[in-house]
C-alpha cells in the first residue's frame, strides 16, 4: 500500500519472473492494446526441441554393434547384438528406445549421424552456448531460435514460442522479444489467486495502468515492456479452446507432463511454432550402464506417448521432434563404469513430416581425434534445414549464414 509506482514497477519484475516471461521485450502496440492475436494457421508446421542435458552417450544410443573397434573400446559398457534394436545390420537402438525404434520403422524418425561443431570444447557451459546460440566463434547473447522467433513469428501471437518446463533456455533468447515460460497452464496466471468478479476488471485495470509504456521514462521501458508481454500470454492461454483430451496416457515424468503440455496447446489453437523442453542429466561419469538405460526409457516413453497424441488429434504430419545434446562421450569408458565428456552425437527427428532414416556418416572409431569421434556434420546444417524446410523461416537469419540442407524433411 506504501509503495510508490517505480517501486511497483521494480518489485513487479519478480512477479513476471514468476509466471514465466524472460528476456527484455522492446516492442508493445502505442495504444497498449492487449487483445492476443489470431492462432497460427491449421498447417502451420511446429517444432518441439527436447535438450537432452549432460552430453548423451551417442555410441551407446545409436551403437555400432557391428564395428569391432565399439567392443574393444567398451568391453563393460558395450551392448551385444543380440540386445541391440537393429537399423541395418550395422547400427541399431538401445534396448531402452524400443517406441522410437518402432517409428524408425514406419519411417518417422530421422537419425542424423556425427554431429558436431569446429574445435569442440569438453565444457557442459560453453559448449551449450555454442548450441543455444549458433555460434562456436564467438559469445553472443541471442539465440538461433530466438532470432528465428523475432525474424519470422507473428508478434500478434504472445504464445508463438514458448519454453516448458521451469528452466528459460538461451535457444529462445533475443534482445528485442520476451517469449513465456510455461510449466503448467492452471498455475500460468497474473494474480496468484483468482480475485472476486467485480475486482478482476480493476485490478487488470490498475496493473496495465502500472506498465502503460506511455507514463513512464525510459529506464523502466524495459520492465513495462515485459510486464505487457506477461499479461498479454496470461489473457492468450485463458483464451484457448477448452475440452482438450489426452489421446494416449502419458508416464508420470517431467518430460511426459512438458509434451503433454505442448499438445494440449497445440489442440487447443494456441498458435505455437516452437515448444523447448529437456530432460537431464546424461552426465554419466560412473555407472552409466543402468543410468543411461533409465534416462533413454523415460524418453522413448514420452516421445511415444506424444506422437500417440499427436496422432489422435491429428497433428502428427505438422510437428517435429527434435533431440539434441550438447555433445556426446569418449570413445574409450573410463575406469568408473562410464564416459567421459566426447564430441559428437547423433540428433533424432520425430515426426509424420519427417523422411526417415540415416543421414550423414557415422564417425570413424579407429581415425579419433585424441580420443575423440571427429564430427562428419555440422549442427547448423541441422538447424537450417529445420528453419527453411521445415519451419519456412528465415533460416539465414537464425544460423548466420548458408549451410548445407538436409533432406530429412
Amino acid at each position: 500500500m506504501n509503495l510508490t509506482r517505480r517501486e511497483f514497477l521494480i518489485k513487479g519484475t519478480a512477479l513476471i519472473a514468476a509466471i514465466g516471461i524472460g528476456g527484455p521485450l522492446l516492442y508493445a502496440d502505442s495504444k497498449n492494446i492487449l487483445k492476443p492475436g489470431p492462432p497460427a494457421g491449421a498447417k502451420d508446421r511446429v517444432l518441439v526441441v527436447v535438450q537432452l542435458s549432460g552430453g548423451n552417450d551417442g555410441l551407446n544410443t545409436l551403437i555400432p554393434y557391428g564395428i569391432g573397434a565399439y567392443h574393444d573400446a567398451r568391453p563393460r559398457l558395450r551392448l551385444q547384438q543380440h540386445e541391440v534394436l537393429d537399423i541395418n545390420g550395422q547400427l541399431g537402438l538401445h534396448p531402452s528406445l524400443a517406441q522410437l525404434h518402432g517409428l524408425y520403422q514406419r519411417g518417422k524418425v530421422a537419425i542424423v549421424q556425427g554431429v558436431g561443431y569446429p574445435k569442440p570444447d569438453h565444457s557442459h557451459f560453453r559448449s551449450m552456448e555454442i548450441w543455444h546460440t549458433g555460434e562456436p566463434e564467438k559469445r553472443i547473447s541471442d539465440g538461433w531460435l530466438g532470432r528465428y522467433a523475432f525474424s519470422s513469428l507473428d508478434t500478434a501471437n504472445p504464445l508463438r514460442a514458448v519454453q516448458l518446463g521451469k528452466t528459460e533456455t538461451r535457444a529462445l533468447r533475443h534482445d528485442s522479444i520476451s517469449l513465456p515460460v510455461v510449466s503448467a497452464l492452471d498455475s500460468y496466471k497474473i494474480f496468484t489467486s483468482k480475485p472476486p468478479d467485480p475486482d478482476r476488471g480493476r485490478l487488470n485495470k490498475a496493473f496495465l495502468d502500472m506498465y502503460n509504456l506511455n507514463k513512464q521514462t525510459a529506464p523502466l521501458r524495459v520492465a513495462c515492456s515485459s510486464g505487457i508481454e506477461a499479461y498479454r500470454s496470461v489473457e492468450a492461454i485463458g483464451s484457448l479452446r477448452p475440452g482438450y483430451t489426452a489421446g494416449a496416457p502419458y508416464p508420470d515424468t517431467s518430460l511426459a507432463k512438458d509434451l503433454q503440455l505442448a499438445a494440449q496447446l497445440m489442440a487447443s489453437g494456441s498458435g505455437t511454432r516452437v515448444f523447448y523442453t529437456q530432460l537431464g542429466t546424461f552426465d554419466d561419469h560412473a555407472n552409466e550402464k543402468a543410468h543411461h538405460a533409465s534416462m533413454l526409457s523415460t524418453l522413448d516413453e514420452g516421445l511415444g506417448a506424444f506422437y500417440r497424441d499427436l496422432e489422435a488429434h491429428g497433428l502428427q504430419d505438422q510437428v517435429m521432434v527434435m533431440a539434441f545434446s550438447e555433445f556426446g562421450r569418449r570413445t574409450k569408458e573410463n575406469g568408473s563404469g562410464g564416459t567421459d565428456h566426447g564430441t559428437a552425437g547423433p540428433v533424432f527427428l520425430l515426426g509424420g513430416g519427417v523422411s526417415g532414416g540415416l543421414y550423414g556418416a557415422y564417425p570413424s572409431l579407429t581415425k579419433l581425434d585424441k580420443g575423440d569421434l571427429k564430427a562428419e556434420l555440422d549442427f547448423r546444417s541441422v538447424y537450417y534445414t529445420v528453419v527453411e524446410s521445415w519451419l519456412n523461416g528465415d533460416a539465414r537469419s537464425a544460423v548466420g549464414r548458408l549451410y548445407e540442407k538436409l533432406s530429412f524433411v
